[in-house]
């Protein structure tokens, strides 16, 4: 029997396959396999050919003497391979970024912060609501302020300050930063957070009568089909996107990429610049060189570093079966999925792709 709504369950696989580690069944054969392969073609060949604006000005190196991570935040599976900053500004991936800004019409989530002429580029599952939340209690800086988004509301889609919004002189004059996460770290704590949202998007799936809560590998397979579709369907038409259409596609704002959320077009929907990319998994030291770089000097309370937040799940049982799910070995069929959906993170933050 289903379960009753407001019940979690954890039912034969929405759309085949286990969290077993077998093969599953949605696993494409034969023409199904050639379509999966010129999905991810289509993508990387959506990712060539434009032209990008000029390099940051100000380039932030994190030298191989940087502090251990801090104990509150996951290690990458690996030391990455370089400066992120480094790895960003390649000519392959400041293609990658000028190409999604052009055809995902994405507008990217940001925090202007006016006191200290810096605006916070937003990636989800990042440290994100812990650097939101400092930005706000230090320096009265939100996403929710008005940047002109309000006269202009998009249905389905809150209400943020975002980079279409952005004045010339605050993408000529202000440093842009971000931080970034491990992808293979990141998907599951992605994973966490979009299923237990109580408006989670693939929980009603068997019916508005029924709560659902899909495995690991149910998302996996559920992200690639969506995402060969849409970037598919941009390729044929030859038309940019919508920022609903991109949202649906990735089922849940937090499973985008991280070059995705940092691809937001401005209003001549060229790609924000970026001046500081820290990572979580040095965030402590990352912190305290953005602040040395933005002139909050030594001994200002505002330095102290983000505290770490965890997010309560909305519907206990269903907290259960995630946590269960997080804990679960990761499975080779994860690993490849994982490898695919981030491949522009893993080339263009300097991560290592999971070992198969």
């Amino acid at each position: 029997p289903m379960a009753t709504t407001g019940d979690a369950r954890e039912a034969e696989p929405l759309l085949g396959g286990g969290d077993t580690g077998a093969p599953a069944s949605w696993w494409p054969r034969g023409r199904g396999r050639a379509l999966v392969a010129g999905a991810m073609l289509v993508l990387l060949g959506l990712c060539a050919g434009s032209a990008v604006g000029p390099m940051p000005t100000v380039l932030s190196r994190l030298g191989d003497d940087d502090a251990a991570p801090a104990p509150t935040y996951p290690a990458a599976e690996e030391p990455p391979l370089l400066d992120p900053l480094v790895s960003f500004n390649t000519p392959r991936c400041r293609q990658t970024r000028a190409s999604l800004a052009r055809v995902t019409n994405h507008d990217g989530d940001v925090v202007v912060i006016p006191e200290l002429r810096a605006v916070y580029v937003d990636i989800v599952k990042a440290a994100s609501e812990s650097i939101r939340s400092a930005l706000e209690d230090n320096f009265h800086a939100s996403w929710s302020a008005d940047l002109g988004q309000y006269k202009h509301p998009v249905t389905g889609r809150p209400q943020r300050s975002s980079t279409s919004y952005l004045t010339d002189d605050v993408l000529a004059n202000y440093t842009f930063f971000t931080f970034v996460r491990d992808p293979n770290t990141r998907f599951r704590s992605s994973y966490e957070q979009a299923i237990c949202r109580e408006r989670c998007t693939l929980c009603t799936a068997r019916g508005a009568g029924t709560m659902y809560t899909p495995t690991i590998s149910e998302i996996t397979a559920f992200l690639q089909g969506r995402l060969m579709h849409f970037y598919g369907d941009i390729a044929l038409r030859g038309e940019r996107s919508d920022e609903i259409t991109l949202q649906e596609a990735w089922v849940d704002e937090h499973f985008e990429s991280q070059i995705l959320r940092l691809s937001g077009a401005t209003k001549d929907g060229t790609p924000v610049p970026l001046n500081f990319v820290g990572r979580v998994e040095s965030f402590e030291h990352d912190w305290a060189r953005l602040m040395d770089h933005l002139g909050v000097k030594e001994g200002d309370p505002r330095r102290v570093t983000p505290g770490h937040q965890e997010h309560a799940c909305d519907i206990p049982e269903r907290g259960k079966i995630v946590q269960r799910q997080r804990a679960s070995p990761v499975t080779t069929l994860e690993k490849v999925a994982v490898a695919a959906l981030y491949h522009d993170d893993f080339e263009c933050l300097g991560y290592h792709k999971p070992k198969i």
